[in-house]
């Protein structure tokens, strides 16, 4: 009795197995083995007048509105190593 039950299982098993194992097959004509195309992807990146900002602690080069809100580009005296930072009293004054 044992083993015509692990027989039967032993061929279920297989038959399962061999059902869905078979490769789909697509037709030559469907849209998988085009190349897909990302002009939307491009004209969309090209409309975008935004810029994202530097926060502070990060490195600039002082452009305009390079650092976030309230944060201004600060550079040591030799104008070199310049990161945002928190705007000065008379930075804030002066906008």
């Amino acid at each position: 009795m044992r083993n015509c039950l692990a027989l039967f299982l032993v061929t279920t098993l297989l038959l399962t197995l061999l059902t869905v194992s078979h490769a789909y097959a697509m037709r030559a004509d469907s849209s998988a083995y085009q190349e897909p195309t990302y002009d939307f992807l491009a004209k969309y990146l090209m409309s975008t007048k935004k810029r994202s900002c530097i926060r502070r602690g990060g490195s600039c080069d002082h452009r305009p509105s390079d650092c976030c809100f309230s944060s201004s580009c600060r550079c040591n005296l030799w104008g070199t190593n310049c990161r945002c930072q928190r705007m000065g009293l008379f930075q804030k004054w002066g906008k």
